[in-house]
């Protein structure tokens, strides 16, 4: 049986020993692919995920949700950010694909070099196969910079 993942939305409080743990538990399932997506603060699923949050009493996500909605510049770095980590800690996963999808905003919000990164993610076609040729990796859902650094002076 195929499994396909969806690791969307991540919070902004998730980092990268979250990512390996998760990732470490759809690889022991088999995973094909996962796909992966950052919090669209303009989305319904935003708003329902700080109602969540505030429910629970999570009151560290709500925060940082509240951050993302009120602040354009505070979303792109997060959704950045955790596009670049989501890829790097995967690379550390022999073989497992993750297919990032950033938001047409975020693209929209950077120019350059990260932008036409950014505008690779999106055309890229998933990686699942649906015949019996082999599967390359796709060098479009790659990690954007090496580290934090590198992101924050492409914006």
């Amino acid at each position: 049986m195929s499994v396909f993942v969806s690791m969307s939305p991540t919070y902004p409080t998730m980092g990268e020993d979250d990512f390996h743990e998760l990732l470490s538990y759809f690889r022991a399932l088999g995973e094909v692919v996962v796909f992966h997506e950052p919090i669209n603060p303009r989305g319904q699923n935003s708003q329902q995920c700080l109602t969540a949050a505030k429910e629970a009493g999570y009151d560290d996500v709500v925060e940082e949700l509240q951050q993302m909605q009120d602040s354009h510049q505070c979303w792109v770095e997060y959704a950045l950010e955790q596009l670049n980590t989501v890829q790097q800690v995967a690379a550390g996963f022999d073989g497992l694909e993750v297919h990032s999808w950033p938001d047409n905003e975020l693209v929209r919000s950077t120019s350059g070099q990260l932008r036409s990164k950014l505008t690779a993610m999106q055309e890229a076609v998933s990686p699942e196969s649906f015949s019996e040729r082999s599967k390359d990796a796709s060098p479009e859902q790659s990690e954007l910079a090496r580290d934090h650094e590198s992101i924050e002076h492409l914006i």
